[in-house]
């Protein structure tokens, strides 16, 4: 029997029959402003607060002090648990150069995020962004080596990890290298539509390997609860 994780999103959980399967990779794919890292955070809060386990968010794009503070808005936020690393914000660039090491080369990122990890003994990462890692690569069969060798790197280190995924706003695909979504486990894209000059945020679990799962779309609300997801009737 599989066993699942709760990302902390009620509607997704049933969506996914109970949750995530634990060790699973899963690529989050969306445009600017679709809530990627509200997501993200929500899943490894949940984590923390309903089953003692430690995760870790790897940001490649935004500081560790402005996240925090853009966080702070929400209530599964819980600033003790940051402070006790028990959720740990890692802004790797930041961490790179402290460290003297050149800040974008791949084996450079790849051995610090799994000694990272490793150290915190984390069971639920995120990585914002994949595409920002990926992009230092020079072509597909590349990137589809390094996405090989993370996701066992992640698989011996009892990982369930979303790797977030920036894609154009508008435009139906889940990676910018057309690669990430076959090495991942899962694929859930947040996207957006027009509807009398507003942009309605919808979610839509594309693929889960061992999941008999819905692949509708679902309204996403950002609330300062989290997310909510509703039917799309109609649409």
């Amino acid at each position: 029997m599989i066993n699942k994780i709760k990302t902390g999103i009620s509607d997704l959980d049933n969506i996914l029959g109970g949750g995530i399967p634990q060790g699973h990779l899963i690529l989050l794919s969306g445009s600017c402003g679709t809530g990627k890292t509200i997501l993200s955070q929500e899943f490894l809060f949940t984590g923390a607060r309903e089953s003692d386990e430690n995760g870790i968010y790897i940001s490649l794009s935004e500081s560790r002090d402005k996240m925090i503070r853009n966080l702070e808005e929400f209530s599964f936020f819980d600033r003790d648990i940051v402070e006790s690393n028990k959720i740990r914000i890692v802004d790797i660039t930041q961490d790179a150069r402290l460290m003297n090491l050149e800040p974008l080369t791949v084996n450079g990122i790849m051995t610090m995020m799994t000694s990272i990890i490793r150290d915190s003994k984390a069971k639920r990462v995120v990585v914002d962004s994949i595409t920002a890692i990926c992009s230092i690569l020079n072509d597909k069969r590349s990137i589809r080596d390094f996405l090989f060798e993370l996701g066992l790197q992640l698989q011996y280190l009892d990982c369930t990890t979303i790797l977030i995924s920036e894609v154009p706003p508008m435009k139906f695909q889940y990676s910018v290298f057309g690669t990430e979504e076959f090495i991942s486990d899962g694929v859930i894209l947040l996207s957006e539509f027009e509807e009398k000059g507003d942009l309605i945020r919808t979610l839509q679990v594309v693929k889960m390997r061992g999941v008999d799962h819905a692949r509708n779309k679902q309204i996403m609300q950002i609330t300062k609860d989290g997310i909510e997801l509703k039917p799309m009737f109609g649409i």
